[in-house]
């Protein structure tokens, strides 16, 4: 049997504008500076982030902690309430 380790979600919620877009950078560099994690790849994992923001509806991601790792994933928008790792960031 596999265990699934419960964990502590921070949620963004985009609206379809452009100009809001940035703002999940802003998250995903803030979770890797209090997990202490580098910078290496950052940038690309931004990236990576920006490019799943819909200009047609809002976009929700969540983020948690993990040890030495950060997670990032986006709301199946056809799936409400399924989620999806896009980005992990390891130490």
């Amino acid at each position: 049997m596999i265990e699934r380790k419960a964990h502590e979600y921070t949620y963004l919620k985009l609206p379809p504008e452009r100009e809001l877009r940035s703002c999940v950078g802003l998250v995903l560099a803030g979770m890797a500076a209090r997990a202490r994690i580098g910078v290496g790849n950052l940038d690309e994992a931004i990236d990576l982030l920006e490019g799943f923001h819909s200009e047609s509806g809002p976009t929700r991601f969540r983020f948690f902690l993990d040890e030495d790792r950060v997670v990032a994933e986006v709301e199946d928008s056809s799936h409400p309430g399924s989620w999806r790792p896009v980005v992990e960031l390891v130490s």
